[in-house]
């Protein structure tokens, strides 16, 4: 009898062998129905939460498109500087190379910048 105390401290068992069968009954539905919602909550929970980790990566590829983006445009400003610089003291071959660098960046920011475009509409 000790025994069985000791594992039961909180007196829950004795409290349920003191129970008709009709109450006993009554009692067990009573604890799988909250248990049942407590496991129905704990879904919504996960759903919610696979959600929201959805969106922070949405988040986090946005941001990191933004970054991106102002990174390319102090690039192809650099960029610019230099063809300006070199444009008046340099042959043609440097500066068709150097146009052709920023064309490809321009490119690259415009691609970036579709990309930003069609991550917002999702």
């Amino acid at each position: 009898m000790e025994e069985r105390n000791a594992s039961d401290p909180s007196g829950h068992r004795r409290r349920l062998l003191e129970l008709d069968k009709d109450a006993l009954a009554d009692e067990v539905i009573r604890t799988w129905d909250t248990l049942a919602g407590s496991e129905a909550e704990l879904g919504e929970l996960r759903v919610t939460v696979e959600r929201l980790e959805v969106e922070i990566a949405k988040m986090r590829g946005r941001r990191g498109i933004s970054s991106t983006k102002i990174e390319m445009a102090n690039r192809i400003e650099e960029l610019e500087k230099e063809i300006s610089i070199l444009s008046v003291g340099t042959g043609d071959e440097e500066l068709a190379h150097l146009r052709e660098r920023e064309e490809a960046l321009l490119t690259a920011l415009l691609d970036l910048e579709r990309e930003f475009t069609a991550s917002q509409n999702v």
